[in-house]
C-alpha cells in the first residue's frame, strides 16, 4: 500500500468526521441528501424526455407511408390507397388511417399483424379503453407499441366498404417506412423537444441548481475557515478535494439511492405520469439505458464538483482566514449578466409582434427568463450589501451596537446574501410564470366551454366527404326521433352578405361570403329562419334569434340564403342535425352511422368542437407547465427554508457572546432584523418588482396573459411573515445559545 493511497484514504476519513462534528452537520447532510436526489431525477427527466422524443420520432418514421410509386408503375397500380381521417372522442383527438390494399400480400405498417377485412378495423389499446366500439368498423385486431408514437396514441386503421376509396380521391402509396416521420397522431400535437427541454431547465433544472448551490454552500463559513488552516499549512488542492468529498460523501450516496427504483421502474414498465397522464414507454427508456444510467451517477458527480470548487481556497501563507481578493466573484458576474437578460425579456414583445411565435423566438424568450431569474438574486445581493454600508453608517453614528455589527456582517458578504434571497426571488418568479402562462389561453379555453355549455350535443355538423354527393337521405333515416337536419350551401351564391374587408395591392376589398340554408319547413323554423312560399330563396339576416347559425359561420356572414329544397348534398356541403327541444344527440352513434352510409372522411362535431378539442390539447400541454412550475416552486421553498435553518443555527452560535461585550440581549433582535428580516423583505418586494418584469414575454401584446396584482400581493404579504419568524427563531436561538456560552478556544 503506498503511501498516497493510504493518506488519500485518511483524508477521506477526515473529512467524514469534520462533517458529523460540524455545527450544521446535519441540516447540510439532509440538503446535499435531498439535492443529489434532485438532480439525479433531473437529469434523468432530461434523458427520459430526449429517449421519448427520439424513438417516437423514429417508430412515426417507420409507419409514414411512402407515397412515391415505382418507376413504370400506373396509380392503379398502388399496392395501397390511404386516407387520413382527424376524428374525436372525449375531445380527444383520433388518428384514422382508410387504407385498402390491393392484395392481401401488400405491406403492412409496424404493429398490424394483418389486415382488416372490408368494413373491419384494428385499434390502438387506448382507444379501445376509450369504448368507441366499431365506430370505425369491426373491430379485428389491435396495433402493436412499435406501431404507435406513444403508449397512450388514439390511433387506427380501418378499411372502408369496397370500393370507397378511389384512386381520385386517396393518397397512393407503396409501403410503410420514410427517413422523415409525417405529422400523424400524437406527432402533430407535441411540441417540438428544443421548447419542452426549454421547459424542463426553467421549471426543474433552475430549482435543481439553486438546490445544489444552497446545499454545497450551507455552514460555509466553518469550512472556509478549514480550508484557509488547511492551505496556510501547505495542503494542497488535490488533498483540499478529498477532505471535502470524503464530508459530503455519504450524503451523496444517499441522495442518489432512492433515484435507483425510480429507473428501474421506468425501465422494467410503463409509467403514468402524474397529473398530466403521459405515459412513458419503457421500450423507449431501454433503447437508452446507458445514458439513464450516466445521468444517474453523474448527478451526484457533479455535486462533488460543487463541493469542491465552492469553497476558497488561499494556498501557503499566514493567515487561516480566507482571503477577500476573488469574495463575491462569481456573484458580481452574474449580477453583470443580469441586465442582458431583463434586455432580453423587454424586446421579447416585440419579437412576438414582428416575427410571431417561431421556434427561435420562442427560445429566445425562455433563455432570458431562465437567465433574469438565475441572476437577479446576485443583483438584489450587490444591492443589499451596498446598503449595509448605510446601516453601519447608521449604528455608528446613533452608536447603535446591533444595527452597527448588522451593517458589518452584511456589508461585502454577496455571496451570502444571495443565498439568502434567491430562495424568494425565484419562487415569486417560477409562481407568476405557472400563473400568466396559462391565462395567455385562457379567451379561448372560455369561449370553446361557453359554446359548449350553451348547445351541448344539441347541435351536430356532418362534413360531407368528397365521395358521398347525393347520399345524405340515407344518413337522415337512421336520425333519432324528433331529430331535424337542413344543408349549409356555400357554393349556391345567393346571399350576399357583407364581408369582411381585407387588404390587396389595389387597395382594400371587401370580401362577401355566400351561404344557403336549404331543408324542410320545419327544419328551417327550429333554426329561427322562415320557410320561403316558393322554390326561390330568401336573403335573411343573422340575428339574435338565429344562434345556432351564429355560432357555426363566421362574423363575416351576416346574412344567409333560405331555400326549400332536397337534402341531396354536394362536396363542401355541411349538414346541421339538431333537436328542436336541445336535447343532447347520440354522438357516437351518429359518428358510426355517417361513415358507414357517407364513407371516409364523414366528421361528426358538436358546435364549436374544433375550438373545444383545440382547448382540451392546450390544456394538457399546459398541465406540463402547471405540474413542473408547482414541483420547482416546492424545491425553491425547501431549499429556502433549509438556507434559513441553517442561518438560524450559524447566527444563533456567531452572535451568543455579543450579549457579554454589550450587556445586553435585545442586540440578538437587532441583529436578526437587519440580517435576516430585513433582506427577505427586500427580497419580498424586488422579486414580485422583477416577476412583472420576468412575465413581460406573456404578458405584453401579442400576448394577452394576466398577472394578478392580488396573488403578488398575498405572496409579499406571507414572504413578510415568513420573514420575520426566521428573524424571531434565529434572535430566540441566540438567547437561549448566550445562555450558556463559555469562552472556547475558537
Amino acid at each position: 500500500m503506498s503511501a498516497g493511497s493510504s493518506l488519500s484514504r485518511q483524508l477521506l476519513r477526515m473529512g467524514r468526521a469534520a462533517g458529523h462534528g460540524s455545527a450544521d452537520g446535519r441540516i447540510r447532510f439532509v440538503a446535499l441528501a435531498i439535492a443529489t436526489f434532485v438532480l439525479a431525477v433531473t437529469w434523468v427527466s432530461v434523458v427520459a424526455a430526449w429517449a421519448t422524443y427520439q424513438e417516437r420520432t423514429d417508430r412515426g418514421a417507420a409507419r409514414t407511408p411512402v407515397l412515391r410509386l415505382h418507376e413504370g408503375q400506373g396509380p392503379e397500380e398502388a399496392p395501397l390507397r390511404l386516407q387520413f381521417f382527424l376524428d374525436d372522442v372525449h375531445d380527444r383527438q383520433v388518428e384514422v388511417v382508410f387504407v385498402e390494399p390491393a392484395s392481401p400480400d401488400a405491406p403492412l405498417p409496424p404493429g398490424v399483424s394483418h389486415w382488416p377485412g372490408p368494413g373491419e378495423s384494428v385499434l390502438s389499446p387506448s382507444l379501445v379503453a376509450d369504448g368507441v366500439g366499431d365506430r370505425y368498423g369491426r373491430v379485428v385486431g389491435g396495433i402493436a407499441a412499435e406501431g404507435l408514437a406513444s403508449p397512450g396514441e388514439r390511433y387506427a386503421y380501418a378499411r372502408p366498404a369496397d370500393g370507397a376509396l378511389t384512386v381520385e380521391h386517396a393518397m397512393l402509396a407503396t409501403g410503410f417506412g420514410s427517413q422523415d416521420a409525417g405529422g400523424f397522431g400524437d406527432l402533430a400535437t407535441v411540441r417540438p423537444f428544443s421548447v419542452f427541454l426549454s421547459l424542463l431547465i426553467a421549471m426543474l433544472g433552475l430549482p435543481a441548481g439553486l438546490f445544489a448551490v444552497v446545499a454545497t454552500r450551507l455552514g460555509a463559513a466553518g469550512r472556509d475557515r478549514r480550508t484557509a488552516l488547511l492551505g496556510a499549512l501547505g495542503a494542497s488542492r488535490r488533498q483540499l478535494a478529498l477532505l471535502s468529498a470524503g464530508e459530503a460523501a455519504p450524503a451523496l450516496l444517499l441522495g442518489v439511492a432512492p433515484a435507483v427504483p425510480v429507473l428501474g421502474a421506468a425501465l422494467v414498465t410503463d409509467l403514468r405520469i402524474p397529473f398530466v397522464g403521459y405515459e412513458l414507454a419503457a421500450a423507449d427508456m431501454r433503447a437508452h439505458a446507458w445514458p439513464m444510467v450516466c445521468a444517474l451517477i453523474g448527478a451526484p458527480l457533479l455535486l462533488v464538483a460543487l463541493v469542491v470548487l465552492m469553497h476558497q481556497w488561499t494556498g501557503p501563507g499566514r493567515s487561516t482566514r480566507p482571503r477577500d481578493a476573488g469574495r463575491g466573484r462569481l456573484v458580481k458576474v452574474a449580477a453583470g449578466l443580469c441586465p442582458a437578460f431583463l434586455g432580453i425579456l423587454s424586446w421579447s414583445p416585440t419579437a412576438l409582434a414582428t416575427y410571431g411565435a417561431s421556434r427561435t423566438v420562442v427560445l429566445v424568450s425562455l433563455l432570458g427568463t431562465v437567465g433574469a431569474l438565475a441572476t437577479l438574486p446576485a443583483a438584489i445581493a450587490l444591492l443589499l450589501s451596498a446598503a449595509g454600508r448605510g446601516v453601519t453608517a447608521l449604528g455608528r453614528s446613533r452608536g447603535l451596537a446591533g444595527t452597527l455589527l448588522a451593517g458589518r456582517w452584511t456589508q461585502g458578504r454577496p455571496g451570502y446574501l444571495s443565498r439568502l434571497v434567491a430562495g424568494v426571488v425565484i419562487a415569486v418568479g417560477l409562481l407568476s410564470v405557472v400563473q400568466v402562462y396559462p391565462s395567455m389561453h385562457s379567451a379561448s379555453v372560455q369561449g370553446a366551454l361557453a359554446m359548449r355549455e350553451r348547445f351541448g350535443h344539441s347541435v351536430l355538423t356532418v362534413q360531407v366527404p368528397h365521395t358521398a354527393e347525393g347520399r345524405s337521405d340515407p344518413l337522415a333515416e337512421r336520425l333519432p326521433r324528433g331529430a331535424e337536419v337542413a344543408v349549409l350551401d356555400s357554393t349556391l351564391g345567393l346571399a350576399n352578405g357583407a364581408g369582411e374587408v381585407k387588404e390587396t395591392p389595389d387597395g382594400p376589398v371587401e370580401v362577401r361570403q355566400a351561404v344557403t340554408v336549404r331543408g324542410s319547413c320545419d327544419a328551417l323554423r327550429g333554426l329561427g329562419l322562415p320557410c320561403p312560399s316558393g322554390e326561390s330563396a330568401l336573403a335573411v339576416p343573422l340575428a339574435e334569434d338565429t344562434p345556432v347559425l351564429r355560432a357555426l359561420l363566421p362574423a363575416s356572414v351576416t346574412h344567409v340564403g333560405v331555400s326549400r329544397g332536397p337534402l341531396a348534398v354536394r362536396q363542401s356541403n355541411v349538414l346541421v342535425v339538431y333537436s328542436p327541444q336541445g336535447e343532447a344527440l347520440p354522438l357516437g352513434e351518429l359518428k358510426s352511422d355517417a361513415l358507414a352510409v357517407l364513407g371516409p372522411g364523414a366528421l361528426v362535431e358538436g358546435v364549436g368542437q374544433g375550438w373545444i378539442g383545440g382547448a382540451a390539447l392546450l390544456s394538457s400541454q399546459l398541465r406540463w407547465v402547471t405540474l413542473l412550475g408547482v414541483v420547482g416552486v416546492g424545491l425553491v421553498a425547501l431549499a429556502a427554508a433549509l438556507n434559513c435553518l441553517a442561518e438560524v443555527v450559524r447566527f444563533a452560535r456567531s452572535i451568543a457572546p455579543v450579549s457579554v461585550v454589550t450587556g445586553s440581549r435585545r442586540v440578538y433582535v437587532a441583529v436578526a432584523a437587519w440580517t435576516l428580516a430585513a433582506p427577505l423583505c427586500a427580497a419580498a418586494v424586488l422579486g414580485a418588482v422583477s416577476a412583472v418584469w420576468v412575465t413581460l414575454p406573456y404578458t405584453t401584446p401579442p400576448r394577452d396573459g394576466e398577472l394578478p396584482p392580488q396573488m403578488l400581493s398575498a405572496a409579499v404579504a406571507v414572504l413578510f411573515v415568513l420573514a420575520l419568524l426566521v428573524a424571531g427563531l434565529a434572535s430566540l436561538s441566540a438567547v437561549r445559545e448566550s445562555r450558556r456560552w463559555r469562552p472556547r478556544h475558537d
